[in-house]
């Protein structure tokens, strides 16, 4: 009789877990609070700079404002809490925009210092999709990050992705970085570059080598981006690569001119090269 009602208990547990399971919450953002120590300053801060508006404190707590953030979003200011809060760049709120240039011309008219990622001042981040982003503080330190990640299309956030590979690849080969230069290419990868030579990703270093060769000149490169066409997880880049020979004098002694495509796949490794073709233009 025991192990009878253990079963049956069980399995009443067992289906209420699978129903509570079964239940659609549909979460959407509503609000963010921050810890301020004087909360007229920063709701002027925060209406100034960003020209957002004030709403009702619905909690009617003295001490504490709202501020919209646009479609239905509020950003809560609280002055009531005296604990010390700890902050770092990694915990921050973004805002996007499309004028994210004016906005950093904003921020330099009220002398508000801003960065990028790294801390670089006056300096607009490019994040590896091609996301500009700028970073800077609030009066109590919170970190704000600006960017114009959301008002992107899609179809354009792809092409600045893989664009920003094709710059990553010639700047592994400047710093001949053969390591990093091996990750940009899938292991089934099949070319055929300006030597006329079919090559798979085991030879793909091979020509890195050869440009190093000649101790008594160097070069450096200026890509030209024409187009890329997305095709969902396929894309397909055509540029030009022109480059530009000097001996140790830095004299210039030649200039070739050289037009590549590269075709592209979203694979478990993020984007890599499934092929390509080389020569001179």
């Amino acid at each position: 009789m025991k192990k009878l009602i253990l079963l049956v208990t069980a399995f009443v547990c067992s289906s209420l877990l699978m129903a509570q399971d079964s239940i659609a919450f549909n979460f959407s953002f509503n609000h963010m609070a921050l810890s301020v120590k004087d909360v007229n300053r920063s709701a002027e801060f925060y209406k100034k700079i960003f020209q957002l508006k004030e709403i009702t404190n619905r909690s009617a707590i003295e001490g504490i404002r709202w501020i919209s953030l646009g479609e239905g979003k509020e950003l809560h200011l609280i002055s009531v809490v005296k604990e010390t809060v700890i902050i770092n760049k990694a915990v921050h709120m973004a805002l996007a925009t499309q004028n994210i240039d004016a906005f950093a011309k904003r921020l330099e008219d009220f002398k508000i210092a801003y960065s990028d990622w790294k801390g670089t001042p006056n300096t607009i981040n490019k994040r590896a999709d091609g996301v500009k982003q700028i970073y800077f503080q609030d009066p109590d330190g919170y970190w704000i990050e600006i960017n114009n990640g959301y008002t992107a299309s899609p179809v354009e956030q792809i092409k600045n992705e893989v664009w920003q590979l094709e710059e990553n690849y010639w700047k592994y080969v400047a710093e001949q970085n053969l390591q990093a230069y091996l990750t940009l290419w899938d292991d089934q990868f099949i070319g055929y570059p300006g030597n006329n030579i079919i090559t798979a990703k085991d030879h793909i270093t091979d020509w890195i080598g050869n440009l190093y060769k000649d101790k008594n000149r160097h070069f450096k490169t200026e890509l030209i981006r024409k187009v890329e066409n997305v095709f969902g997880d396929i894309v397909i880049v055509l540029y030009d690569v022109n480059y530009t020979w000097m001996n140790e004098k830095n004299e210039v002694i030649e200039k070739t001119y050289n037009k590549i495509t590269h075709t592209w796949k979203k694979t478990d490794k993020g984007w890599q090269i499934i092929g390509g073709m080389g020569a001179n233009k």
